[in-house]
């Protein structure tokens, strides 16, 4: 069957949220969307739906279009403006009904759909089975909710961020009945629309220069803690991302160093910097911190819109050190350090070494969903 039963669900939980932070085992694991079958009647069934188009008064990014059969209902809602903001139910399976609700929640900080929609379904404490990710903004998912009443339910979603919106269109089935009405989920979900839209950033986004040789944004939530030139062709700039309660809860390091001065537009080489030795002094900082620099988990290619000649991201899992001494035994990864190292070649050669220290995936989600979100989102802006 496509879906777990309720006896695996918190193993379902744990290894559906790892997969999708997997980019090895995302593709092979995680389960695609069912699509309409060869033998649904898709012509006499569209016959059997009306198409529901809906707005709301005081919100104007708001708005949806589906087509749902003409047998549901609409249920009542209280007028709120945020959460469960309409709901149609279907005729029962036992004692459980299928339902399409639409559902809206405030996003506080930068974020991605994807990672917003997975941090989620992980406070809620649903099961991840599927997840198409559109782009930033939009996301596909299907996921298993069990209800206060103890009734499980197979729910596919459209999911999309507008402005500081987390807009939630779900349609459930109980999931004794998703093998008989999964293809009529899969229709209604594919008629969905949303109907209205902000492209506004979450928070607003703040320009930070240094002389005319970097210039960059980064998401206000986010404290600046200084700069530091050490010499005229070097220049480090530091935030930290308070957190909750003021606990630091992620700091971003940017380096620029340049082959010419960086207080001159029309630079001439006359530095030879070592970088390599300069990423070895990173290293060295944290494993004086406490910290034991462990495998390198990820790889990518750090999404940039400058001319970068080079450009490489490394991902380390971090390790609190158990004593002083060398040791083979290690305790489950902290935080990690993500280090990206990208280079221009005009006028002279300019090196950027980015670097972030995250709680690890697996001991936050959140936090390092946001954190790795405007890791992506500084790197994207310099100029």
């Amino acid at each position: 069957m496509f879906l777990l039963k309720r006896s695996p669900l918190l193993f379902a939980l744990v290894l559906g949220l790892f997969l999708a932070f997997s980019p090895v085992l995302r593709a092979e694991e995680l389960k695609p969307l069912p699509e309409l079958s060869r033998e649904f009647d898709l012509a006499g069934y569209a016959a059997s739906t009306d198409t529901i188009k809906k707005e709301f008064d005081g919100i104007p990014t708001l708005g949806f279009e589906i087509s749902l059969p003409k047998t549901w209902v609409e249920r009542s809602t209280l007028g709120q403006e945020y959460g469960e903001m309409n709901r149609y139910d279907g005729p029962a399976f036992g004692d459980v009904r299928p339902y399409f609700s639409l559902k809206r929640f405030q996003v506080k900080r930068e974020n991605t759909a994807r990672l917003e929609l997975i941090a989620y379904l992980l406070k809620q404490g649903y099961v991840l089975r599927s997840m198409k990710e559109i782009d930033d903004r939009n996301v596909e998912a299907m996921y298993v909710v069990v209800d206060d009443k103890n009734d499980s339910y197979a729910v596919r979603t459209k999911m999309r961020i507008a402005g500081s919106d987390m807009q939630l269109a779900e349609y459930a089935v109980p999931v004794n009945a998703f093998d008989s009405q999964v293809d009529q989920q899969t229709f209604s979900l594919s008629s969905f629309k949303f109907l209205k839209d902000s492209e506004a950033t979450i928070e607003k986004r703040v320009e930070r220069t240094y002389l005319k040789a970097l210039r960059f944004n980064y998401p206000a939530s986010w404290v600046f803690e200084g700069e530091e030139a050490l010499t005229d062709n070097r220049v480090s700039i530091r935030f930290s991302n308070p957190g909750e309660n003021d606990i630091k809860s992620g700091v971003f390091r940017m380096t620029l160093i340049s082959e010419g001065s960086l207080k001159d537009e029309i630079a001439k080489p006359q530095f030879k910097p070592d970088i390599p030795e300069m990423l070895k002094a990173i290293r060295k900082q944290y494993e004086d911190q406490g910290y034991v620099i462990g495998k390198l988990s990820e790889t990518r290619k750090p999404e940039l819109n400058i001319p970068a000649s080079f450009g490489v991201l490394d991902i380390y899992e971090l390790h609190q050190k158990l004593t002083k001494f060398d040791t083979t035994e290690k305790t489950p990864a902290s935080h990690e350090l993500w280090l990206a190292v990208f280079s221009v070649d005009k006028p002279v050669q300019k090196t950027y070494i980015a670097e972030m220290f995250t709680p690890s995936r697996t001991q936050d989600i959140y936090l390092w969903s946001i954190n790795s979100r405007a890791f992506q989102i500084i790197l994207k802006s310099i100029q």
